[in-house]
């Protein structure tokens, strides 16, 4: 967030009886979050669910798809986790499932944040027309149930991670366009702007150097909820047996602990 430099710093370096104007100067989001006790704690969470993601094949502690066990078991220094109802080990599953459910999440909220922020950017410098051209193609976007979409998409081109990624990111950007586009809307006035403004700056230099850092800290909180949201509905298609039956999900585990397994166009117990 812009933070201003004191006024006796400030008086110092300004020249010989003129007024010295409030000088912005921008501190990292990054920095910001890591500032916060929540925020260090919420980036070591998320740390160490990458982690076990990325090094599942040398943390589990067998193949997630082999019955090892019996059925059901509880949890023991064998199956930290316990097993299933075919006496898969779950710890496994958990690690594994987690690399596919975190790409989901990763995939669309990357492609959420591209187009939400760019088209909240430029929607709210430029107005007029174009802003209201965006707004209701953004309105469009936000008024489509995504679940349901899935489910058409995958009902029309069969299940998989690439369709899930694609339809979910094409249509969970619009509140995220929103709120960019209010914020932009309340700074394009301001000194700052206005300055680079007059210096001759682009209106892309603008954007990228001037507007989409004072705009990062709300995009990013939104982000985190969009997240969750990603998972719970890549959890649901598992359960329903509507996830990519060749990946293994958190949604997919669920199913697998209830004693029914997912199969191509719907689920049947076991």
């Amino acid at each position: 967030m812009p933070q201003l430099i004191p006024e006796s710093v400030s008086a110092e370096l300004a020249p010989a009886g003129l007024t010295p104007a409030p000088v912005l100067m921008r501190r990292s989001t990054f920095a910001a979050v890591v500032a916060l006790p929540a925020g260090r704690a919420g980036l070591a969470l998320m740390g160490v669910t990458l982690v076990t993601a990325l090094l599942a094949p040398w943390l589990a502690t067998t193949d997630p798809y082999a019955l090892t066990g019996p059925t059901l078991a509880p949890p023991s220094l064998a199956h930290l986790m316990g097993t299933d109802a075919l006496g898969r080990d779950m710890f496994s599953g958990v690690l594994y499932g987690a690399r596919t459910s975190l790409f989901v999440a990763g995939a669309v909220g990357s492609m959420a944040f591209v187009f939400g922020v760019g088209i909240g950017m430029v929607a709210g410098y430029r107005g007029g027309l174009l802003d209201d051209v965006l707004m209701r193609i953004t309105e469009l976007f936000q008024v489509l149930p995504r679940f349901f979409l899935v489910i058409v998409a995958i009902a029309l081109f069969g299940p998989g991670i690439d369709r899930i990624v694609l339809t979910l990111g094409l249509t969970s950007w619009p509140v995220l366009a929103r709120v960019v586009r209010g914020v932009v809307l309340t700074m394009r006035d301001l000194d700052f702007v206005r300055a680079a403004e007059a210096t001759g700056a682009t209106e892309a230099r603008i954007l990228w150097h001037e507007v989409l850092p004072n705009v990062l800290p709300s995009a990013l909180v939104l982000l985190g909820l969009l997240f969750g949201q990603v998972l719970l509905i890549e959890a649901s298609l598992g359960f329903l047996g509507l996830g990519d039956p060749n990946a293994l999900s958190w949604g997919v585990l669920e199913v697998r602990r209830r004693g029914f397994f997912a199969w191509r166009g719907g689920c049947h117990f076991s």
